[in-house]
């Protein structure tokens, strides 16, 4: 069902058969081709090749917080994901990090090539807000223009394009995976019903969210007295919650 120019990648890591092997059986069981993808393990510490790819200086500032290893880990490999975009002259890619649970209808929003329209998609999110009036209707979903910055980065459609300003956005990487640019200015888009949850029953939570866990998740946003800062604030005031 899925053509080869616009791969769906799992993002996994060795030792994680099992984690995997559902959503690897579900995507079988619908007919969807996959690309294994092995990410970054930073569970007993960084690679010593991944160093010179971070900037813990910049993150501290930039995000008010320590990254732990698995954060950076976790940025690292979906960077890696979009530079082999970039690399082989994908138009785009569907990504799906392992614990993605699909719903009945994601093979059907992919069958409809709906996820070829937008440069950056979110079939997953969570702290979600839009513009009620900033929509677009795709057959049974809607797709609300992300108002906010919103969290999760499980499962998404992102183009060639959103692939190079994502890398711009974060390299060094200096923020964690979801997100490191303004969703609003980027016109990200969140589908409505979602069509990806996360976390599979039996699994666990995912090494990430345990990373977090340590030192409290944290989203981009403008501080108080930035240029932009008040339009912000105002258009999440007005902003409804999606997906939720």
């Amino acid at each position: 069902m899925m053509t080869e120019d616009w791969p769906i990648f799992v993002l996994s890591l060795t030792g994680d058969e099992a984690r995997r092997q559902p959503l690897l059986d579900r995507l079988t069981r619908m007919g969807l081709t996959f690309r294994l993808f092995y990410g970054v393990d930073g569970r007993a510490g960084l690679p010593a090749d991944s160093l010179p790819l971070i900037d813990r200086e910049t993150t501290a500032q930039r995000m008010g917080r320590v990254m732990t290893d698995g954060g950076f880990a976790c940025a690292l490999s979906h960077q890696n994901i979009y530079r082999t975009i970039l690399d082989e002259g994908l138009p785009g890619a569907v990504v799906l990090e392992d614990d993605a649970i699909l719903t009945d209808d994601f093979a059907d929003y992919l069958q409809a090539g709906h996820h070829r329209q937008q440069g950056l998609t979110l079939f997953d999110y969570r702290f979600a807000r839009a513009l009620p009036w900033q929509r677009e209707r795709l057959g049974r979903w809607v797709l609300f223009r992300a108002a906010q910055q919103s969290t999760l980065a499980t499962a998404y459609s992102v183009s060639r394009e959103a692939a190079a300003w994502l890398i711009d956005a974060n390299s060094p990487v200096s923020f964690v995976a979801d997100w490191p640019v303004d969703l609003y200015h980027h016109r990200v888009w969140l589908v409505t019903p979602r069509i990806v949850q996360h976390n599979q029953p039996g699994t666990g939570p995912s090494h990430l969210h345990q990373e977090r866990a340590k030192t409290g998740a944290t989203v981009m946003g403008l501080s108080r007295g930035q240029p932009g800062y008040w339009r912000s604030y105002l258009r999440r005031k007005i902003a409804r919650k999606v997906g939720r």
